[in-house]
């Protein structure tokens, strides 16, 4: 018997990002997906404090009333204006709107940075001097601290690498009111400027992506960095976790991540920046443990400037995506002017992408005989649940699905079990994911058998594909 090197978690579904799962296949190609952008912005400049662009340099968090949903956003301003009596009259702020669905949403009126003559706004956070780049994250085992927020700033009347320089670290109770976590006014890492925090602690860390202040020197170029802390107050020194490589143009720089965990992976929402074009769109990464990362080939756009309005800069929400029925929905937000950006031109909204749920890639055969085959794991119980899609194409009829997934088991050798292979083949025809609801169902064998009645042995899978594609696979006891 072949010892398992694998090991199957119940009821995780496993992604076909690498070869880990595959021991050998012939004519299968894996296939990544890339998300659908929704023309229409679903927020805009429309505040005379926002100025000419609102950005997606923020988060989106469950409302904490129970129902809905909150973005916190940017402002961008291009230089800070003032009064003749040397008054600011505008700078960069953190801004709030709500939804109860995801897809609508209104801007409240709040009382906490009104307007010079009194007028509420939807500002949360205003420090009055340069801020960039906040991500929020809910940490509801801190009841004192639930909220905490980081954000990059500097003293615009200072060097710009002066003492103030640095990111910032803020709490609240309620994700409305925030008191910064060191009463000298200064930051909490030397590091930034554009970050992102994970949306959760790991084994107990809270992470964040950023920039080291030695970046230049390190790389030549903008690049990923990771700062972990135990206590929201202390971090480590930046490491260096992500940079450009032989397979990207020498004019590309990583700009920013957004990170968010998913059935045991990181994935990275990557900020990939092509400088001579001067356009940055988001690219997918993944990672088992935040630290070493791959990424797909061909390097290609995950979410392209695929309209006018985010035409030059895309760049998603810290907290990766929300899910809406079968639909993960990632934000961001998006700029008609690159990062040399042109004030008569510059313009920015924030809109959402859609993908279908863990449909990032798919493992994709067409022809007689494309198949694959797992390593040996031992089966967990329950039972075989797939993700998976039988149609011709992906744009055919959702309910045209006259291909197909055969099903063998093998023993740990390679060798067909006769009761699960050949004749008695399980056979999987279907669309899992289809008009707006997951439609998945068990794999059934001949005689309305399940992968249950194998639970604890070494097996191995065989999926043979004929104008299929496999997304994942799940040992599931629902």
């Amino acid at each position: 018997m072949i010892d398992t090197a694998i090991k199957l978690a119940l009821d995780t579904p496993q992604f076909f990002f690498d070869e880990e799962w595959i021991a050998h296949g012939q004519r299968v190609a894996r296939r990544w997906l890339p998300a659908e952008v929704y023309p229409e912005p679903i927020l805009r400049a429309d505040r005379p404090w926002e100025g000419p662009a609102v950005v997606l340099y923020g988060t989106v968090l469950p409302h904490p009333a129970g129902k809905g949903y909150r973005l916190y956003y940017s402002n961008f301003v291009p230089g800070v204006t003032y009064s003749h009596a040397g008054r600011r009259r505008a700078w960069p702020c953190t801004m709030l709107a709500e939804s109860e669905d995801g897809l609508n949403w209104r801007k409240p009126e709040l009382d906490i940075y009104p307007t010079e003559d009194g007028a509420p706004t939807n500002r949360v956070y205003c420090p009055g001097d340069h801020w960039d780049s906040p991500s929020l994250l809910d940490d509801p085992a801190d009841a004192e601290a639930r909220y905490k927020m980081m954000g990059y700033g500097f003293d615009t009347f200072s060097k710009r690498w002066g003492e103030k320089w640095g990111m910032y670290g803020l709490a609240s109770r309620d994700g409305l009111h925030w008191q910064s976590l060191r009463p000298d006014g200064l930051p909490i890492l030397r590091a930034g400027d554009r970050s992102n925090l994970l949306p959760e602690r790991v084994e107990g860390e809270y992470c964040l992506y950023t920039r080291h202040k030695e970046m230049w020197a390190q790389t030549g170029c903008r690049a990923i960095y990771l700062s972990r802390s135990r206590d929201f107050r202390e971090w480590s020194e930046p490491e260096l976790v992500l940079a450009p490589d032989r397979s990207d143009e020498p004019e590309v720089e990583f700009y920013g991540i957004s990170v968010f965990r998913r059935h045991g992976w990181f994935i990275g929402l990557l900020e990939y920046w092509r400088s001579e074009s001067d356009c940055i769109e988001v690219h997918l990464a993944f990672s088992r443990d935040g630290r070493r990362w791959e990424r797909p080939q061909p390097h290609v756009p995950f979410i392209g400037a695929s309209c006018p309005w985010n035409a030059k800069w895309t760049s998603c929400a810290g907290n990766g995506p929300i899910y809406l029925n079968e639909q993960m929905v990632f934000y961001f937000g998006g700029r008609l002017t690159s990062h040399h950006y042109d004030s008569a031109r510059l313009h920015g909204a924030i809109g959402y992408a859609s993908l279908a749920l863990d449909r990032f890639c798919a493992l994709e055969g067409r022809y007689p005989g494309s198949h694959i085959v797992t390593v040996p794991f031992a089966w967990p119980g329950g039972q075989l649940v797939l993700n998976a899609d039988t149609r011709e194409s992906y744009d055919s009829h959702p309910l045209l699905c006259e291909g197909e997934i055969a099903v063998e088991v093998l023993d740990a050798e390679g060798t067909p079990l006769p009761e699960w292979s050949g004749e008695q083949k399980a056979t999987f025809r279907g669309n899992t994911h289809c008009r707006g609801a997951i439609n998945a169902v068990a794999v059934r064998w001949p005689g309305e058998r399940g992968l249950d009645r194998l639970t604890g042995q070494t097996i191995r899978l065989r999926f043979t594909l004929h104008h299929a594609r496999l997304f994942t696979f799940e040992a599931s006891s629902g």
